[in-house]
This record gives C-alpha cells, structure tokens and sequence, in this order.
C-alpha cells in the first residue's frame, strides 16, 4: 500500500543502508504491548543461535524484505537508531494513524514472550498469539510464500536483537478494508530454476507492491500487477515535490521494459540508473544503496523473473516529480544495527 512505501522511503536509506554492510549469504506485526498466553518455563541456558542460521535472517530481514524500514520510530532528526525495530513509526491516514510495533525481545513491550511459532505466524500469516489479525500494512500477504527454513532465520535473527522497552499506543482506532484470511502457508523452497528463485526474491522485496496500481476502493489492481501506475505526491521534507508513478515492468517492448536485457535490470537495481542513462526517481532511488548488497545470485535471479512477466500494455502518465536537495538529516548513517544476546 501507498502509506507503507512512503514509510520505508522515509526510513530505508538511514536505516536499512546502516544495517547492511555486505556479507556472504549463508544458506507481523504484534500488538502494542504482547503478552505471552504461558509464562515459559525456565531453562538454565537457552543454546547458542546457529550463526548461518541467524545471519541468512539478517540479510531477509534487511536487505532483502526491510522489517526494519516500518520498525524504527522517526525522531527529530530522521530515524531513532537507538530504537531500531522497537516500533513507534507513525504514518497518518484516512484510515486513522497506523503505528508499527516493538519487534525487540523486550518481554513487557515487545516480543520477547512470544514463541518461535507464533512469530513466523504473525510474519506469514499475520495472526497474534491471541488470534486478533494484524492489518495489513504488514506484508503478511507477501510473505505467506516465505520457506519454513528463511522464516526459521529470520526468527533466529530477531532472538538476537536486545531487548528494548518501547511501549507503543496500538492501532484500535483504524478502519481499513478487512483482507481475506491467509492460508497455511507451504513452507516450501522455491524450486532451483532461476526464474523461480528470482520470483521468490521479488516476492519478498515486495516489488510488486509499487508496480501495481490501486483500485478506486484503494485495493491492488491484480490484473494490472507489474504494469506501474502506482502514484505518491508525499515526500520527507527537502526531498522534493511532485507526483511520480511507478514504471509499466512488464515485457511489453511498448509501454514496459521488453527492450531491457538482464544486465539493464540488474543495472537499474543496483545502481538506479536507466537503461537510457538517467536515474530512478522515488521511491526505488531509496531502496538502490540496500538493493546495491543484494547477493549476486539474488540479484541476477530477479532480473531472470522480471524478463519473464508476460507483457502488459499500459501506458502510464508521466512522473512530475522535482528534487528539492540533499537527502534529510539523519541519512546515511554508519554502523552496523544492534545484534547481540536478548535482554530480559
């Protein structure tokens, strides 16, 4: 949806470029305040997380699906990386104010009771441990396709996040268009051909939430996915003014990219620079230094995807947006997030 997007370009080149320093790949929202349903019983020394394990759900987690980007609260002066993913992010709507919540272990105000189960449930399903569902600005839908072996990593990276208490308001106040209930979801790993490792990989960068266009009733146009035409006209102070619309990706050699070859793909993701020369606009130019640490086989493998969508033949109106400037305060930073034995 619109009002996550414009959230992830608010926060993605502070947060998820501080986060992201290059590594070699290793193989939900809650409500405000959880609680657990059953104090767990104690144990003398929880065993030590499988490093492979955690860092294959740090680089998900970041690089590639950026939990972090909704997950860190704005401060003064751009992101609070103090907080990093202990919620608090507010974004105004005509819905009401959403608000993200505290995925730390933090057991009084994040997560830290909740099982490994009921984590990788919230994150594919979006169900709490209370059976309440969490809205949908949470990519629950997007991520139902994670594997058991990536969700399973990308808990075991959220274990190792410390604990920090940041009691967040909740969103009771919404009223948005319920969504349909998830099914079970696979489990599976996509199957080894490129195309398929490329459309799982997309699937989790949630590319496809930019590049299709919303219904009157503001619900994705599904018959148009991939086609572009999503439009924003809301930018962080100093970024810039106008209206861009996301850009037609499918093959069509008319209105999309058919023309492109691969490499202008992984060009365009990497560096954001066009196929003609010029650069991407917002918000993809935002997402370009967390695409840049994509591992090279991800990267080659969504441009594999994306030359495989069949064509779609829609013209879309032309971005007017201007930049304003230099970035906001507070992007980049440096550093790497906070990873370290839950507190608590």
């Amino acid at each position: 949806m619109r009002s996550r997007v414009f959230v992830l370009v608010v926060v993605s080149a502070a947060v998820l470029a501080a986060g992201c320093k290059k590594k070699k790949k290793a193989g939900g929202e809650p409500s405000a305040s959880p609680t657990a349903s059953a104090t767990p019983e104690p144990t003398p020394s929880a065993p030590a997380p499988d490093p492979a394990l955690v860092e294959r759900g740090k680089y998900l987690a970041t690089v590639v699906a950026g939990c972090v980007g909704c997950h860190t609260p704005m401060g003064p002066q751009g992101p609070d990386m103090a907080k990093m993913f202990a919620g608090g992010m507010e974004f105004p709507e005509k819905w009401g104010t959403w608000r993200s919540p505290n995925i730390t272990q933090d057991k009084k105000t994040g997560i830290g009771d909740w099982s490994d189960e009921a984590i990788a449930t919230v994150i594919r399903e979006g169900k709490r441990p209370d059976g309440s569902m969490v809205i949908p600005m949470m990519p629950y839908m997007r991520y139902n396709a994670m594997s058991d072996d990536d969700v399973k990593a990308v808990v075991a990276f959220l274990r190792t996040l410390p604990a920090i208490e940041n009691s967040v308001a909740g969103n009771k106040d919404l009223e948005m268009p319920p969504m349909p209930p998830m099914p079970k979801p696979a489990g599976t790993a996509p199957a080894a051909d490129p195309v398929e490792q490329g459309k799982y990989i997309a699937n989790l960068m949630l590319c496809a939430d930019c590049h299709t266009p919303m219904t009157p009733e503001m619900m994705p146009d599904m018959k148009n996915e991939w086609a572009g035409g999503m439009e924003w006209d809301m930018w962080p102070p100093g970024m810039g003014t106008g209206k861009t619309v996301s850009a037609n990706i499918t093959s069509d050699k008319k209105t999309g990219i058919g023309e492109w070859s691969e490499a202008d793909i992984v060009t365009v993701l990497t560096t954001g620079k066009k196929k003609d020369g010029t650069m991407v606009g917002p918000p993809m130019v935002i997402f370009v230094p967390l695409w840049s640490q994509l591992e090279p086989d991800d990267v080659a493998n969504v441009a594999k995807f994306i030359k495989s969508i069949p064509p779609i033949e829609r013209k879309n109106p032309k971005s007017t947006f201007k930049p304003g400037g230099p970035p906001p305060p507070g992007t980049p930073p440096t550093g790497d997030p906070p990873v370290g034995p839950p507190k608590g």
